[in-house]
Protein backbone atom coordinates (compact mmCIF):
# COMPACT_ATOMS: atom_id res chain seq x y z
CA UNK A 1 0.00 0.00 0.00
CA UNK A 2 1.48 3.54 -0.17
CA UNK A 3 2.14 5.90 3.14
CA UNK A 4 0.65 9.21 1.59
CA UNK A 5 2.36 11.55 4.13
CA UNK A 6 5.60 10.71 5.52
CA UNK A 7 8.67 12.85 6.17
CA UNK A 8 12.31 10.58 5.47
CA UNK A 9 14.22 13.80 5.91
CA UNK A 10 13.25 14.68 9.35
CA UNK A 11 15.18 12.96 12.02
CA UNK A 12 16.00 10.49 12.88
CA UNK A 13 14.43 8.87 9.49
CA UNK A 14 16.59 10.24 7.62
CA UNK A 15 19.66 8.67 9.17
CA UNK A 16 18.34 4.91 8.59
CA UNK A 17 16.32 6.20 5.38
CA UNK A 18 17.30 2.78 4.31
CA UNK A 19 16.07 0.39 6.78
CA UNK A 20 13.28 2.37 6.97
CA UNK A 21 12.13 1.56 3.30
CA UNK A 22 13.06 -2.12 4.17
CA UNK A 23 11.09 -2.17 6.85
CA UNK A 24 8.02 -0.73 4.76
CA UNK A 25 8.58 -3.35 2.02
CA UNK A 26 8.08 -6.05 4.39
CA UNK A 27 5.30 -4.68 5.75
CA UNK A 28 3.42 -4.47 2.20
CA UNK A 29 4.13 -0.29 1.66
CA UNK A 30 5.63 -0.25 -1.49
CA UNK A 31 5.34 3.36 -1.94
CA UNK A 32 5.61 6.22 0.68
CA UNK A 33 5.32 10.43 -0.38
CA UNK A 34 8.04 12.04 1.89
CA UNK A 35 6.60 16.03 2.19
CA UNK A 36 8.84 19.23 2.43
CA UNK A 37 7.57 21.68 4.68
CA UNK A 38 10.41 24.80 3.89
CA UNK A 39 12.29 25.28 0.75
CA UNK A 40 15.08 23.53 2.70
CA UNK A 41 13.66 20.76 3.31
CA UNK A 42 11.94 20.54 -0.10
CA UNK A 43 15.27 20.56 -1.80
CA UNK A 44 16.11 17.49 0.46
CA UNK A 45 13.11 15.71 -0.32
CA UNK A 46 13.89 16.27 -3.85
CA UNK A 47 17.55 14.63 -3.50
CA UNK A 48 15.91 11.74 -1.21
CA UNK A 49 13.61 10.86 -3.94
CA UNK A 50 16.18 11.00 -6.76
CA UNK A 51 17.85 8.02 -5.16
CA UNK A 52 15.06 6.03 -3.70
CA UNK A 53 12.54 5.07 -6.26
CA UNK A 54 9.95 3.40 -4.12
CA UNK A 55 9.66 7.58 -2.25
CA UNK A 56 7.68 10.57 -4.85
CA UNK A 57 8.32 14.10 -2.59
CA UNK A 58 6.23 16.97 -2.06
CA UNK A 59 7.36 21.09 -2.19
CA UNK A 60 6.07 23.00 0.34
CA UNK A 61 6.15 26.02 3.48
CA UNK A 62 4.67 24.23 6.70
CA UNK A 63 3.16 27.37 8.42
CA UNK A 64 5.84 26.94 11.66
CA UNK A 65 8.09 28.04 8.77
CA UNK A 66 6.40 30.95 7.57
CA UNK A 67 8.46 33.89 9.40
CA UNK A 68 11.90 32.70 7.99
CA UNK A 69 10.84 33.97 4.43
CA UNK A 70 9.94 37.41 3.92
CA UNK A 71 11.77 37.63 0.29
CA UNK A 72 9.16 36.68 -2.18
CA UNK A 73 11.72 36.68 -5.18
CA UNK A 74 13.86 34.03 -3.20
CA UNK A 75 11.02 32.21 -2.12
CA UNK A 76 9.20 32.03 -5.52
CA UNK A 77 12.52 30.70 -7.22
CA UNK A 78 13.46 28.21 -4.57
CA UNK A 79 9.95 26.88 -4.83
CA UNK A 80 9.57 26.61 -8.41
CA UNK A 81 13.25 25.16 -9.08
CA UNK A 82 12.45 22.58 -6.97
CA UNK A 83 8.76 21.54 -7.70
CA UNK A 84 10.07 21.10 -11.47
CA UNK A 85 11.77 18.16 -10.12
CA UNK A 86 9.61 15.11 -12.43
CA UNK A 87 9.43 12.95 -9.06
CA UNK A 88 7.46 16.12 -7.15
CA UNK A 89 3.94 14.88 -6.90
CA UNK A 90 2.25 18.31 -4.75
CA UNK A 91 2.54 21.52 -3.49
CA UNK A 92 2.83 21.61 0.87
CA UNK A 93 2.41 21.15 2.85
CA UNK A 94 0.75 24.32 3.53
CA UNK A 95 -1.29 25.77 5.56
CA UNK A 96 -2.57 27.90 9.14
CA UNK A 97 -1.81 26.41 12.46
CA UNK A 98 -3.49 28.43 15.35
CA UNK A 99 -2.53 25.76 18.17
CA UNK A 100 0.40 28.37 19.07
CA UNK A 101 1.54 32.04 18.84
CA UNK A 102 4.34 31.65 17.00
CA UNK A 103 5.02 32.49 14.11
CA UNK A 104 2.39 34.97 14.14
CA UNK A 105 -0.31 34.10 12.14
CA UNK A 106 -0.12 37.18 10.20
CA UNK A 107 2.92 35.41 8.53
CA UNK A 108 1.37 32.33 8.30
CA UNK A 109 -1.40 33.91 6.02
CA UNK A 110 1.52 35.65 3.72
CA UNK A 111 3.24 32.47 3.06
CA UNK A 112 -0.30 30.53 2.38
CA UNK A 113 -1.22 32.95 -0.23
CA UNK A 114 2.23 32.96 -1.82
CA UNK A 115 1.63 29.02 -2.32
CA UNK A 116 -1.54 29.50 -3.18
CA UNK A 117 -0.32 31.96 -5.92
CA UNK A 118 2.08 29.85 -7.58
CA UNK A 119 -0.80 27.08 -7.44
CA UNK A 120 -2.87 28.93 -9.25
CA UNK A 121 -0.68 30.15 -11.85
CA UNK A 122 0.50 26.67 -12.66
CA UNK A 123 -3.07 25.40 -13.27
CA UNK A 124 -1.88 22.40 -14.16
CA UNK A 125 -3.92 20.18 -11.45
CA UNK A 126 -1.40 19.48 -9.16
CA UNK A 127 -2.29 18.39 -5.99
CA UNK A 128 -2.22 20.10 -2.70
CA UNK A 129 -1.41 19.21 0.80
CA UNK A 130 -3.19 21.30 3.56
CA UNK A 131 -1.82 21.31 7.11
CA UNK A 132 -4.55 22.77 9.40
CA UNK A 133 -4.69 23.04 13.40
CA UNK A 134 -7.68 24.81 14.85
CA UNK A 135 -8.05 26.78 11.77
CA UNK A 136 -10.69 24.91 9.65
CA UNK A 137 -12.77 28.58 8.69
CA UNK A 138 -9.66 30.60 7.79
CA UNK A 139 -8.28 28.00 5.56
CA UNK A 140 -11.25 27.64 3.52
CA UNK A 141 -11.87 30.93 3.25
CA UNK A 142 -8.20 31.14 1.61
CA UNK A 143 -8.79 28.41 -0.35
CA UNK A 144 -12.02 29.62 -1.59
CA UNK A 145 -10.47 32.78 -2.25
CA UNK A 146 -7.64 31.37 -4.58
CA UNK A 147 -10.12 30.09 -6.83
CA UNK A 148 -8.21 26.46 -7.02
CA UNK A 149 -10.87 23.85 -7.06
CA UNK A 150 -11.34 22.41 -4.10
CA UNK A 151 -10.46 18.52 -5.71
CA UNK A 152 -7.23 19.46 -5.87
CA UNK A 153 -7.18 19.26 -1.71
CA UNK A 154 -5.73 16.91 0.65
CA UNK A 155 -6.78 17.88 4.50
CA UNK A 156 -3.73 15.53 6.01
CA UNK A 157 -4.10 14.37 9.54
CA UNK A 158 -7.61 15.18 9.94
CA UNK A 159 -8.46 16.03 13.69
CA UNK A 160 -11.49 18.36 13.13
CA UNK A 161 -14.94 18.19 14.56
CA UNK A 162 -17.98 16.63 12.43
CA UNK A 163 -18.43 20.25 11.36
CA UNK A 164 -15.61 20.87 10.16
CA UNK A 165 -15.39 17.72 8.37
CA UNK A 166 -18.88 18.06 6.35
CA UNK A 167 -16.95 21.70 5.64
CA UNK A 168 -13.92 20.15 4.00
CA UNK A 169 -16.12 17.86 2.03
CA UNK A 170 -18.83 20.42 1.38
CA UNK A 171 -15.64 22.03 -0.34
CA UNK A 172 -14.56 19.27 -2.27
CA UNK A 173 -11.23 18.10 -0.30
CA UNK A 174 -10.11 14.84 -0.14
CA UNK A 175 -9.16 14.15 3.75
CA UNK A 176 -6.29 11.22 5.42
CA UNK A 177 -6.31 10.23 8.65
CA UNK A 178 -3.28 9.40 10.75
CA UNK A 179 -2.37 6.96 13.39
CA UNK A 180 -4.35 9.68 15.86
CA UNK A 181 -7.75 7.85 14.60
CA UNK A 182 -6.42 4.68 16.39
CA UNK A 183 -6.06 6.43 20.03
CA UNK A 184 -8.32 5.35 22.26
CA UNK A 185 -9.38 8.48 23.35
CA UNK A 186 -10.09 9.20 19.85
CA UNK A 187 -13.22 7.78 19.54
CA UNK A 188 -15.48 10.65 18.17
CA UNK A 189 -12.39 10.75 15.27
CA UNK A 190 -12.87 7.68 14.55
CA UNK A 191 -16.79 7.92 14.26
CA UNK A 192 -16.26 10.64 11.94
CA UNK A 193 -14.03 8.93 9.51
CA UNK A 194 -16.72 6.70 8.95
CA UNK A 195 -18.62 9.54 7.62
CA UNK A 196 -15.40 10.54 4.63
CA UNK A 197 -16.91 8.96 0.94
CA UNK A 198 -14.89 6.13 0.26
CA UNK A 199 -13.60 7.73 -2.59
CA UNK A 200 -12.67 11.32 -0.91
CA UNK A 201 -10.44 8.87 1.95
CA UNK A 202 -6.72 8.89 2.00
CA UNK A 203 -4.08 7.22 4.48
CA UNK A 204 -1.32 8.23 6.02
CA UNK A 205 1.40 8.06 8.77
CA UNK A 206 2.96 11.35 9.04
CA UNK A 207 6.23 9.40 10.74
CA UNK A 208 8.34 10.35 12.62
CA UNK A 209 5.13 11.70 14.45
CA UNK A 210 2.15 9.58 15.69
CA UNK A 211 2.64 6.21 15.80
CA UNK A 212 -0.72 3.88 15.52
CA UNK A 213 -1.96 1.59 18.22
CA UNK A 214 -0.97 -1.22 18.88
CA UNK A 215 2.45 0.23 18.36
CA UNK A 216 1.84 3.73 20.02
CA UNK A 217 4.68 3.87 22.27
CA UNK A 218 7.20 3.15 19.33
CA UNK A 219 9.52 5.88 18.82
CA UNK A 220 10.00 7.07 15.92
CA UNK A 221 6.83 6.14 13.53
CA UNK A 222 7.68 5.15 10.10
CA UNK A 223 5.89 4.28 7.08
CA UNK A 224 5.52 0.77 7.81
CA UNK A 225 3.08 1.78 10.45
CA UNK A 226 0.37 2.50 7.76
CA UNK A 227 -0.88 -0.92 7.55
CA UNK A 228 -2.39 -0.30 11.26
CA UNK A 229 -4.01 3.00 10.10
CA UNK A 230 -5.94 1.16 7.56
CA UNK A 231 -6.49 -2.06 9.12
CA UNK A 232 -8.13 -0.23 12.11
CA UNK A 233 -10.26 2.26 9.65
CA UNK A 234 -11.80 -0.94 7.87
CA UNK A 235 -13.13 -2.61 10.82
CA UNK A 236 -14.58 0.76 11.41
CA UNK A 237 -15.72 0.67 8.35
CA UNK A 238 -16.69 -3.44 8.59
CA UNK A 239 -14.90 -4.18 5.33
CA UNK A 240 -12.29 -6.61 4.34
CA UNK A 241 -8.39 -5.22 4.82
CA UNK A 242 -7.86 -5.66 1.18
CA UNK A 243 -10.81 -4.17 0.10
CA UNK A 244 -10.14 -0.97 1.65
CA UNK A 245 -6.75 -0.83 0.96
CA UNK A 246 -7.73 -1.60 -2.35
CA UNK A 247 -9.64 1.75 -2.68
CA UNK A 248 -7.72 3.92 -0.36
CA UNK A 249 -4.56 3.68 -2.98
CA UNK A 250 -6.84 3.94 -5.86
CA UNK A 251 -7.36 7.30 -4.43
CA UNK A 252 -3.88 8.05 -3.78
CA UNK A 253 -3.13 7.17 -7.14
CA UNK A 254 -5.55 9.16 -8.31
CA UNK A 255 -4.92 12.22 -6.38
CA UNK A 256 -1.10 12.08 -6.91
CA UNK A 257 -1.11 11.47 -10.11
CA UNK A 258 1.27 8.46 -9.62
CA UNK A 259 1.94 5.87 -11.80
CA UNK A 260 -0.38 2.21 -11.72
Amino acid sequence: MIDTHCHLTYEPLCNRVDDVLKRAVEAGVDRMITVGTSPEDSVRTVALVERCEKVYATVGVHPHHAAEWVDRGDFDATMREVFRNPRVVALGEMGLDNHYDDPPIEDQRRVLQWQLEIAAELNDGSPIIIHNREATDQILEALRDSGIPGGRFVFHCFTGSDRELDDVLEFGAMVSFTGIVTFSNAATLAASAKRVPQDRLMVETDAPYLTPEPHRKVRPNEPCHVVHVAKFLASQREVGEKEFVEVVDANAVRFFRLPV
